[in-house]
């Protein structure tokens, strides 16, 4: 499994020859990233490890970038110990035989198990780089996918293709989501089952900022303003997906050491709830939207 990648992918210039070994003559592109390359790929494992916290990964689970290893470590950390909750609300073993599109950014962690249960999956990402991540991911552990560079507002898949669509750390991304959202209802077949993760706007932060605005000033470091677009409320993703019908909302993701000691009282699958950092939505496109071709037929 951690034979040489076969791919474009090659790391940064200057990174030391022992973060990643790769085949004589392979041929790639330097991805585009900071001085510290290594500091980097510590910001990707912890973003995708659901644990922005840690500047590093623990020294038990250190492994050189972009190996197996790394990519295995990261599973781990997302779904065993950061965020339990992903493989049963996004439905891994699911949808086995069906089509299932990948938009957003990451590495790929979560669509990779779709393939694994037997659905045939396509990933659809505008950062070339990143794309070649995630198909490194999947290549690592011999599982086939279809990898597409293309920008989520124009999307060159034909109408009614896609049984599934897991959109994840995308539609916050942008200034205008709703084209984005028209495309994905557009492929989707009648019937077809869209899956959107986004930020959560009324999670713990917000009410912390709420209920105890000292707590700001306080800070040595406090956090940058302006530098992220405003997440989403249950409010507004339902009116994002409009379109979709059978809306179902969860909200997840919080640790109890985030929770201030006042509400640490609370079980914590209710805080969860309340005030935790990740929405879910679950809907279907319409069946009644395949009427008017059939009519046209």
């Amino acid at each position: 499994m951690q034979g040489p990648y076969r791919g474009n992918l090659r790391i940064w210039s200057g990174w030391s020859a022992a973060t990643l070994h790769e085949a004589p003559g392979t041929v790639g592109f330097t991805l585009p990233g900071p001085h510290h390359p290594a500091e980097f790929a510590d910001r990707l494992y912890a973003c995708e490890a659901l644990n922005p916290a840690a500047s590093t990964p623990a020294k038990d689970e250190g492994a050189e970038p972009y190996t197996l290893q790394w990519f295995l470590n990261i599973e781990n950390q997302r779904h065993s110990r950061q965020g339990r909750w992903i493989p049963r609300l996004l439905e891994f073993a699911k949808h086995s035989g069906e089509t299932l599109l990948g938009l957003g950014n990451g590495l790929g962690t979560d669509w990779l198990q779709y393939a694994r249960h037997g659905a045939e999956v396509i990933v659809c990402s505008p950062s070339a780089e990143q794309l070649t991540l995630i198909r490194r991911n999947f290549e690592l552990r011999g599982l086939k996918g279809r990898f597409v560079h293309a920008g989520a507002n124009s999307l060159p898949l034909e109408s009614a293709t896609i049984d599934v669509v897991c959109v994840s750390s995308l539609l916050d991304d942008v200034v205008e989501p709703q084209p984005a959202v028209d495309e994905i209802y557009r492929v989707l077949k009648p019937g077809g089952k869209v899956l959107a993760v986004t930020p959560a706007r009324y999670d713990v932060d917000y009410w912390r900022r709420c209920c105890f605005p000292w707590q700001r000033w306080l800070r040595k470091n406090p956090a940058p303003q302006g530098t992220q677009l405003v997440p989403f409320s249950r409010r507004g993703l339902h009116r994002l997906f409009n379109r979709f019908v059978e809306h179902r909302l969860h909200k997840r993701q919080l640790r109890r050491r985030e929770v201030p000691h006042l509400w640490r009282w609370v079980p914590l699958p209710v805080l969860e709830r309340l005030m935790g950092h990740i929405l879910v939505l679950k809907a279907f496109k319409p069946l009644s939207a395949a009427i008017p071709s059939q009519l046209a037929a």
